[in-house]
C-alpha cells in the first residue's frame, strides 16, 4: 500500500496544482536541491510494518460482536490512516513509510449504544479510546504511545432534528460539515462554521478541538453555536439539555469543548443554526497602506457598535505580496496603479470583508465600515479579491501536499492576542521566523473580538534534505515559545494535543492542571481516554 493515501488531505482522486508563474515564483523563492527534490518520495513508498496488535483475540471477538465484524478493522493502512492527523512531522515520517505510536485496532460503531459498549468493555480491561472524526487534527491528537481502540465516529452521522422554531438541529457527531450545510441550507438555515478542513471535519471534532470557522466573527466559533451534547465517558453517560440560556451552576456540558477526547466521546451535540440568504451578502476588500492601519480599522470596526461582518480577514504585507505573485497580479495594471498611489509591495495590507442577514442591515455595516476604512487610508478593491478567496477556501488546503512534494515545507501555528499586544506579537515572532534561511512568514487575522484578534502564521522554506524532522522540531519551538512570550495563547482554534502539551503548565497555571487532572480522574479513573500527554495530562 502506498503512502500517500494515508497522509494525503482530502479526497483521494483530487490533486491540486500550481499554475506555471506561481511555481517558478516559488521556486525562485524558495531554491530546492534538485537531487533531493527528485529522491524525496512522493507519497509512492510502502508503508514499513506496524507493531503487531496487543488487543487480544478474545476482546477483538468481544467488539465484533458488539459492532458486527465488517467494523472492526486490523489491518496496517487502517490502523496507521487513525493513527495520525496533519501535523508536518506526521506527514514527513509517513512519506518514508513510517507511522509509529499506532492503535491496535479501529472499531465504528453505528449508534450510542454501540459506543457505551464499546467504552465499557474498554474500561474493563484498561485498553485506551482515541475517538476519530475525520483526522484533521493538526495537533498530534491521534497518536497513540499506549496503542489502543481508534473509535471510528463515521457511522454515526445522523442528522436527528431540525427544528425552525428554535433555530437549533441536533446532530450525531459523526456528521461531516458539508452534509450538515447542505441541509440546512435548504431549509434556508446555516451552521455558520466553516473551518478550511469544514469538506473533511465533523461536528464532533469542531467540539472536541474547539475550533472555529472562516466566518466566526459574525457567527461565533464553535462554543457559541453549541448548545448542549451527550458525551459518554468510562464512568457513565452525560447529557446537557439545550436551553437558550440557564443559571444552574457552571455549564457542565462545555467540560468537553476542547478537550479533544481526554475525557470522553461526545456522541451528540445540539448547535443553534441562523436563516441564511447569501443572496443577501454584502462584499467589500480593502487595500491599506500598512498592516497597522488596516488593524486600526479593524479594531474601530469590532468596538464600534453598529454591527460586525461574519467574514473579516487581514493579509499582513508578506501574505499580501506573496497573494499578488501566486493570483498573476504582480507587475499588472491593478498593481502598477496601487504603487502609483502609494500602497507599496511588502507594506500593504490587504482586507476582505462579507456580511451576512438581512439586506438592509448587510449594506449599511458594509457601509459604515468603508468609512472606517477610508478614514485609516484604505482603498476599495471591490468584491473581485473576496470571490477569488472563496474560490479557493477549502481547494488551498490540498496544495501543502503539492508543496512538499516540490521540496517546500509548509507549517503553520496560530494564536489569539488583545489589541494592545498584537502588534508586538506580530512584529517579534514573524522576525524570529524569518531569522532562518529562505522563510517567507505570511501572517493573517481571520477572527476578531472586541478585545483583540486571532494570528495566524504561515510559514514556507525549503526542505532540509538531511536533517529535517530535528530542524522542525527546533524551529517549531521557537515560534511557540515566540507567541507565548509575547502575550499570545497557545491556540486559538486548533487545539493543543500533544504537540502543545509541554506548555500547558504556563498556559494554565499548577493550579489550572490539578483541576484539569481532576476532571480527568472524575470522567475516566482508569486513564484510558486518549492517554499519554494530551493537553498537558499524564
Amino acid at each position: 500500500m502506498q503512502t500517500r493515501t494515508i497522509y494525503k488531505w482530502g479526497s483521494p482522486d483530487v490533486e491540486e496544482k500550481l499554475p506555471e508563474h506561481t511555481l517558478k515564483f516559488l521556486e525562485e523563492q524558495f531554491p530546492v536541491d534538485q537531487e533531493f527534490k527528485t529522491s524525496f518520495p512522493k507519497g509512492e513508498l510502502p508503508l514499513n510494518p506496524l507493531k503487531k496488535s496487543k488487543i487480544s483475540t478474545a476482546t477483538i471477538t468481544k467488539l465484533k460482536q458488539i459492532v458486527g465484524k465488517d467494523n472492526v478493522s486490523l489491518d496496517d493502512a487502517s490502523r496507521a490512516k487513525h493513527s495520525i492527523g496533519k501535523f508536518y512531522t506526521e506527514i514527513y515520517k509517513a512519506r518514508f513509510g513510517e507511522v509509529t505510536d499506532v492503535v491496535d485496532v479501529v472499531v465504528s460503531p453505528k449508534s450510542e449504544q454501540e459506543v457505551v459498549a464499546v467504552i465499557a468493555l474498554a474500561n474493563t480491561s484498561k485498553i485506551p479510546v482515541i475517538p476519530y472524526g475525520a483526522g484533521s487534527t493538526v495537533t498530534k491528537a491521534l497518536q497513540a504511545p499506549k496503542g489502543g481502540i481508534s473509535l471510528d465516529l463515521s457511522r454515526l452521522n445522523r442528522i436527528l432534528e431540525f427544528n425552525a422554531i428554535d433555530s437549533t438541529v441536533t446532530v450525531e457527531a459523526g456528521v461531516y460539515g458539508p452534509v450538515l450545510e447542505k441541509h440546512l441550507n435548504e431549509r434556508g438555515y446555516t451552521c455558520g462554521h466553516f473551518p478550511q478542513s469544514f469538506e473533511f471535519s465533523t461536528v464532533g471534532g469542531w467540539i472536541a478541538a474547539k475550533g472555529a470557522g472562516q466566518a466566526s466573527t459574525g457567527y461565533g466559533k464553535i462554543e457559541d453555536i453549541l448548545l448542549g451534547l451527550t458525551a459518554i465517558t468510562p464512568s457513565g453517560k452525560f447529557e446537557s439539555k439545550a436551553y437558550p440560556a440557564a443559571s444552574i451552576g457552571p455549564d457542565l456540558f462545555r467540560l468537553f469543548l476542547g478537550t479533544e477526547g481526554s475525557f470522553g466521546v461526545i456522541t451528540k451535540a445540539t448547535l443553534k443554526i441562523r436563516k441564511y440568504h447569501p443572496e443577501n451578502s454584502a462584499k467589500g476588500s480593502y487595500v491599506f497602506k500598512s498592516f497597522e492601519k488596516a488593524v486600526e480599522t479593524m479594531r474601530e470596526v469590532m468596538q464600534s457598535g453598529f454591527g460586525k461582518p461574519h467574514f473579516f480577514r487581514i493579509q499582513d504585507p508578506e501574505e499580501t505580496d506573496i497573494a499578488f505573485h501566486m493570483s498573476g497580479l504582480h507587475g499588472g495594471k491593478e498593481d502598477l496603479f496601487l504603487r502609483f498611489i502609494g500602497y507599496k509591495p511588502m507594506e500593504r495590507s490587504l482586507m476582505h470583508i462579507i456580511v451576512d442577514g438581512d439586506p438592509t442591515y448587510a449594506k449599511e455595516v458594509l457601509k459604515k465600515i468603508k468609512k472606517i476604512a477610508k478614514r485609516n487610508g484604505g482603498f476599495s478593491t471591490g468584491e473581485s479579491p473576496v470571490n477569488k478567496w472563496l474560490h479557493q477556501r477549502y481547494s488551498s488546503a490540498y496544495l501543502r501536499d503539492y508543496l512538499m512534494d516540490e521540496g517546500i515545507r509548509i507549517d503553520t501555528l496560530e494564536t489569539a492576542v488583545s489589541w494592545s499586544n498584537l502588534h508586538e506579537l506580530w512584529e517579534k515572532t514573524r522576525a524570529y521566523i524569518k531569522s532562518h534561511d529562505n522563510t517567507s512568514c505570511m501572517v493573517h487575522i481571520s477572527h476578531a473580538y472586541e478585545n483583540g484578534a486571532n494570528l495566524y502564521f504561515i510559514f514556507l522554506s525549503p526542505i532540509n534534505g538531511k536533517n529535517e524532522i530535528t530542524d522542525f522540531v527546533k524551529f517549531h519551538k521557537g515560534i511557540i515559545d515566540s507567541i507565548h512570550k509575547h502575550g499570545g495563547s497557545l491556540s486559538h482554534h486548533h487545539g493543543i494535543g500533544r504537540m502543545l502539551s509541554p506548555w500547558m503548565e504556563g498556559e494554565v497555571g499548577k493550579e489550572g492542571l490539578r483541576i484539569l487532572s481532576s476532571l480527568k480522574k472524575t470522567f475516566d479513573p482508569k486513564g484510558i481516554m486518549n492517554p499519554g500527554g494530551l493537553l498537558g495530562l499524564k
